[in-house]
């Protein structure tokens, strides 16, 4: 919907859209919420109900993240230090592939932002410096990856634990959107990327939805399903020695017109992925399935259940990036490995595993 507003806005109507694209993204919305709603209105029996985090699951998670800072450090400072032009441009290429042997995308920033959310849920005087620390931590991650989705993963996060503490209220979060988004232009700046405040806000709003209308034919995929069910390639493509041929999850960049101006982008809103395997039945049906995702983390989150907290914390970022891409099913590996992450504590926690191992330290 923010596309579709986005592009009237700024268009004019000079580029009308086609019919199928205003279908595709239409479907996605309108089952995604009665999906969602749907999921919302029966009774689910919430997982790990009323478990809080331990402290010796907490414990474990605060000083595994003190151990692997330094590494992180190491590998930026080898990145920057092999740079031969712009060091946040290798820094972003860092965090997609590998520059001479080296990314920032590790997995265990995944264990960093379970024990921040963690530590926020419990969030008092006694713990205040572990989430300053972690808090630091994350952002240093989000920022040497020079990833936007990264900021938006901590800083939505971050808000809705603490609205869910009632420690802020709506009118902080309107703030904070307008802080993130002048963030945003400057990230972009140092990329050496668009910097005029026009150019940025189509960039962001609109090309997604022209990308997809001007370059994208329905159920054009080579391969059946290879950007839905990407991990499935990847994990083909793994134990064949590369044989199989795997989506690169950074789409390719193209040229798009909107008004009388031509951007370069590689965004192609959340439907792009079912919209080329399978047309809008696929969006349909990965839209349906989405939201039954959300509204049950939802849900749960709402009836006690921590563990659904934190996890929809996380991955909400791709519900409100959706006017951009898929981040879900395009990179489901890493929120299989972030469900892991944020399933672990609670199981320590449950069975109450390494009790009278860990002390509290503060």
């Amino acid at each position: 919907m923010v596309s579709l507003i986005g592009y009237a806005c700024v268009d004019s109507g000079q580029h009308p859209l086609n019919t199928n694209t205003i279908w595709a993204v239409t479907l996605w919305l309108i089952v995604f919420c009665i999906a969602a709603w749907s999921m919302q209105s029966v009774y689910i029996k919430p997982t790990f109900l009323n478990v809080k985090s331990s402290v010796p699951a907490r414990d474990i998670y605060y000083y595994f993240t003190l151990c692997t800072i330094p590494i992180m450090i190491l590998w930026v400072s080898v990145i920057i230090a092999r740079a031969g032009g712009n060091p946040f441009s290798a820094l972003r290429d860092a965090n997609v592939a590998e520059v001479r042997g080296i990314r920032t995308a590790a997995f265990f920033v995944l264990f960093w932002m379970v024990s921040y959310i963690m530590e926020l849920q419990v969030v008092s005087r006694e713990n205040i410096r572990r989430v300053i620390v972690l808090f630091i931590a994350n952002f240093f991650y989000a920022f040497v990856s020079m990833g936007k989705m990264n900021f938006m993963i901590l800083f939505l996060a971050t808000a809705i634990i603490l609205t869910e503490r009632k420690i802020i209220r709506i009118w902080h979060l309107i703030i904070a959107f307008f802080v993130l988004l002048v963030f945003f232009v400057g990230v972009q700046k140092m990329r050496g990327s668009y910097t005029n405040p026009r150019h940025f806000t189509a960039l962001y709003l609109t090309t997604s939805l022209a990308n997809l209308d001007q370059n994208v034919e329905p159920s054009t995929a080579e391969l059946p399903a290879e950007n839905s069910c990407r991990l499935f390639y990847a994990i083909k493509s793994s134990l064949d020695g590369g044989e199989t041929p795997v989506v690169d999850p950074i789409l390719e960049f193209q040229w798009v017109k909107i008004g009388d101006l031509k951007y370069y982008s590689n965004t192609y809103t959340t439907v792009y992925p079912f919209y080329k395997d399978f047309g809008l039945i696929g969006v349909v049906g990965f839209a349906f399935m989405l939201g039954l995702i959300f509204g049950y983390l939802f849900k749960t989150a709402e009836d006690g259940s921590q563990f659904s907290l934190v996890l929809y914390a996380i991955l909400a970022g791709t519900v409100v990036m959706q006017f951009i891409g898929d981040t879900f099913f395009m990179v489901l590996s890493q929120n299989l490995q972030y469900l892991f992450a944020a399933l672990l504590p609670y199981i320590i926690s449950k069975y109450n595993l390494f009790a009278n191992t860990f002390a509290r330290n503060g």
